[in-house]
C-alpha cells in the first residue's frame, strides 16, 4: 500500500476493503494526529470455543489502528514490528472500543500505546512498536 491510500483510509475514516479489518468489521471513529479510535460490534465469528472475543482481535485493532495513525504523525508508510497485548477482562457481546495514542515518536520507529473498552470496561492493553518503512 503506498501512503496515497492511507490518506483515502483516513479521508474516508473507514479500512480499504478487500482488507481482514474491512471483512472483520472493525471500522475508524476518529483519526488524528497523536490519537486514533475504532470500534468493532462484536459478532459470534470474532468468539472463540468459550463464548470470548478472541485475544487476535484485540491485537488487530490495536495493529491496524495504530498502523494508520502512525503515517498520519510522519507522511511515511509503518509497520508493526512488535505487538505485546495484555488480557485485562473478557468481552462477549456488545462493542469494543480503541482508544490510542504514541508514546515516543521517532523518525525510524515509533511507539503506541492502545486500550480497548467494553461499555467503559478495560479488556485489553496493547503496545505497538513501528518500522518506517518509507514512502512507498
Amino acid at each position: 500500500m503506498n501512503i496515497d491510500k492511507y490518506k483515502e483510509v483516513i479521508k474516508a475514516k473507514n479500512f480499504l476493503p478487500d482488507t481482514f479489518d474491512h471483512l472483520i468489521g472493525h471500522s475508524i471513529v476518529e483519526i488524528k494526529e497523536n490519537y486514533v479510535e475504532t470500534k468493532l460490534k462484536i459478532n459470534k465469528s470474532h468468539l472463540q470455543p468459550f463464548g470470548l472475543v478472541h485475544g487476535g482481535i484485540y491485537s488487530t485493532m490495536a495493529e491496524s489502528a495504530i498502523s494508520y495513525a502512525a503515517s498520519i504523525n510522519q507522511e511515511a508508510m509503518w509497520a508493526g514490528v512488535n505487538n505485546n497485548t495484555d488480557f485485562i477482562a473478557s468481552a462477549t457481546e456488545g462493542t469494543l472500543i480503541l482508544k490510542a495514542k504514541p508514546i515516543k515518536l521517532g523518525k525510524r520507529s515509533q511507539l503506541w500505546e492502545a486500550e480497548i473498552y467494553n461499555n467503559e470496561k478495560l479488556c485489553s492493553k496493547t503496545t505497538v512498536r513501528l518500522s518506517n518503512l518509507g514512502n512507498k
